[in-house]
């Protein structure tokens, strides 16, 4: 568990969490950024490990997942709670099970906003931009030894 702020970042446990984690995603993607909701319930989340960050008072307000395969995505904090630490926290959460797990690296897909964050966790942009959704994405990578 990691605190920011008066915010928990804890694992999740599915099912018993997803709705908490569906509100930040519909906020976040569906809604904000107008992803297609067929999209964005992919039906990979039951085998995912997934983060979320609430506030002290039990609101979730952010959230990300990691993919058996080292994927990191869904990476989402509702745009209110934004800059205080919460993406941060929830990067860090799901990088220590990436560790525990000891897999050799991990990747994720970076809207081309956001490459400056992962960068600074020590991501790696490869290959050329390509659309995602409809927002351009740059695949970004973390070896276990950087």
């Amino acid at each position: 568990m990691i605190e920011a702020d008066a915010f928990e970042v804890r694992i999740a446990r599915w099912p018993e969490d997803s709705l908490a984690i569906r509100e930040v995603r519909e906020a976040v993607f569906v809604v904000e950024q107008r992803v297609a909701a067929k999209l964005e319930w992919d039906g990979l989340d039951e085998e995912c490990t997934h983060a979320l960050a609430l506030t002290a008072d039990g609101i979730p307000v952010g959230t990300g997942r990691l993919a058996p395969d080292g994927k990191i995505g869904r990476m989402a904090v509702l745009r209110e709670y934004r800059g205080r630490g919460i993406g941060e926290a929830i990067l860090k959460c799901l990088l220590d099970v990436v560790r525990d797990r000891n897999l050799p690296r991990c990747y994720l897909h970076s809207q081309t906003h956001a490459l400056g964050f992962y960068t600074r966790h020590g991501f790696v942009a490869h290959g050329p931009e390509f659309d995602e959704a409809d927002i351009p994405h740059r695949e970004m990578v973390l070896e276990a030894d950087a």
